[in-house]
Formats: structure tokens, sequence, C-alpha cells
């Protein structure tokens, strides 16, 4: 028995994810359509982890990272 491959349609994707928010920017002056986005952002998951704080690595750590450019 063999499994069917499926197939990913990333435009089409992409699209069905985009439609809605060309339909909350439209007719909105930049200012209106800045503030939207940021309003939107603050809700979305995927952002509130990449804007979420990290703890401070110690200066140790830190310098034990780095490379050598020489």
């Amino acid at each position: 028995m063999t499994k069917k491959r499926e197939s990913l349609d990333c435009v089409a994707m992409k699209r069905r994810a985009q439609q809605p928010l060309a339909k909350a920017l439209a007719g909105k002056s930049p200012d209106e359509q800045v503030e939207t986005l940021q309003r939107l952002a603050a809700k979305s998951p995927l952002w509130k982890r990449l804007v979420k704080p990290r703890a401070k690595a110690s200066p140790r750590a830190v310098r034990g990272k780095r490379r050598s450019i020489a």
C-alpha cells in the first residue's frame, strides 16, 4: 500500500492568509495601516514569541561564544 503524496500550494496558502489583512487595511491612511498592523501583531502568538524578552546571559557566557576573526 502506497501513501498518497500531499501537495502544498504555498502561493494559494499565502493568498488565503493575506486576503483578510488586505480587507482590514483597505481604504486606510498609512498611519491607520500601521496602527492596524501593530494591533493585529500584538494579538499574534508568533509575534508574542518573537518579542518575548530573553534572560540576559552572563558576561562569561557571552565571552565564550565570541570567535576570533584573525
